[in-house]
């Protein structure tokens, strides 16, 4: 596969703007991240850092900082098609593209944000049906971990970026949340045995929740330090948001919970007033609604397609610069709420995950 390179300026503008450009060079310069490399362009030789550099820039300059301790986040709305595995990609990828070691939980039943990450790819187009049931039968799930048939660790993959793993959505899921019924604490399993045991990992756990509120839901806003919802700036979602946030009180009162709550605009239109008047109402008017926003966009379908983050997509363009905003504003209302808290040292989580395995963590005795 050829090496993806960007240019000094596309590297500054992932990471917060042209003003970064002298910062990188002196940081090449002192060799404290990688040089830049001549690679081909078309008829042209450019130069540029690897994709496989931007980790170590992005922790060194960027915006989305390590925070004081291992947060969960749940990426959860009681409607479909409002760019919340969108959202979840977004915030994994940009997590990892700052040397975050991020671990995505898939648990929406569609499998939006695993083949958003990638994890599907070549299947649909694949002719070799074995190929294809050989890898449908090595995916290992939640259902697995749930079942005792596999440890935690084995149902973890890689991506293309050395710091994001997954947990893939497979069709079990379905038994899996029914199955919850059946045992004690059942709001608390996904927490207890998964999202305890990833912190143990990794810095940043998104989980991406189906748009139903089922067992996994109810289990995913247990597991969480804070909710991650999104707002869609059109008028079924005007209406649908009343409802999800009368429950979601209600959940917090039954659960005796106090979670986070950051709620994100989503699909607003330049073009439309209409868009304009709810987007301007829920930030007046939604306790804890950002200011920032995602537009209904060509590029953000680009970049899912790619699996690809907005900001590795098309760094310097509006639609990148407002996703970076959006997500600037949901890490300092995380990095409120872990600072709040007595810090913890990272060195003191052993057993970190790497990457040397294509498919499964190479970590042995983990989550017995």
């Amino acid at each position: 596969m050829n090496e993806t390179y960007y240019s000094l300026k596309k590297v500054a503008s992932i990471f917060g703007g042209p003003e970064l450009k002298e910062e990188i060079v002196k940081l090449e310069e002192s060799g404290q991240i990688p040089a830049q490399e001549k690679y081909r362009s078309g008829a042209l030789y450019r130069k540029g850092f690897k994709e496989s550099d931007l980790p170590l820039i992005g922790e060194k300059i960027g915006f989305f900082k390590k925070f004081n301790r291992p947060v969960s986040l749940c990426v959860f709305t009681t409607k479909g098609g409002v760019l919340k595995s969108t959202l979840a990609l977004n915030l994994a990828r940009t997590a990892a593209l700052h040397g975050l070691k991020t671990c995505v939980v898939g648990l929406d039943i569609q499998g939006d944000v695993t083949t958003a990450l990638g994890f599907d790819d070549g299947i649909e187009d694949s002719g070799d049906l074995n190929y294809i049931l050989e890898k449908l039968n090595r995916t290992k799930g939640l259902s697995d971990v749930f079942s005792n048939s596999v440890r935690l660790n084995e149902t973890i993959v890689s991506t293309d970026n050395e710091n994001l793993f997954l947990i893939p959505e497979t069709p079990e899921l379905v038994a899996l949340n029914d199955s919850l019924s059946n045992i004690n604490r059942r709001e608390f399993w996904l927490k207890e045995k998964v999202v305890d045991p990833l912190k143990q990992h990794f810095d940043l756990v998104v989980m991406d929740c189906s748009p139903n509120w089922n067992k996994l839901t109810t289990n995913a806003l247990v597991a969480c330090d804070a909710l991650v919802s999104p707002l869609e700036c059109k008028i079924n979602n005007f209406r649908n948001f009343r409802v999800f946030s009368k429950f979601l009180q209600e959940f917090k009162d039954e659960m005796r919970m106090d979670f986070e709550s950051i709620f994100v605009p989503t699909r607003y239109s330049l073009n439309r007033k209409l868009s304009q008047d709810i987007l301007e109402w829920y930030r007046e008017n939604v306790p804890g609604c950002i200011a920032g926003a995602v537009r209904e966009s060509v590029s953000g379908e680009e970049a899912t397609a790619m699996n690809k983050s907005l900001i590795e997509h098309c760094p310097g363009k509006n639609v990148a610069n407002e996703m970076t905003e959006v997500l600037k504003e949901v890490h300092q209302r995380v990095s409120i709420l872990t600072e709040s808290e007595s810090p913890q040292s990272y060195a003191q989580f052993s057993g970190r995950v790497n990457s040397n395995d294509n498919h499964q963590i190479g970590t042995e005795n983990l989550w017995r």
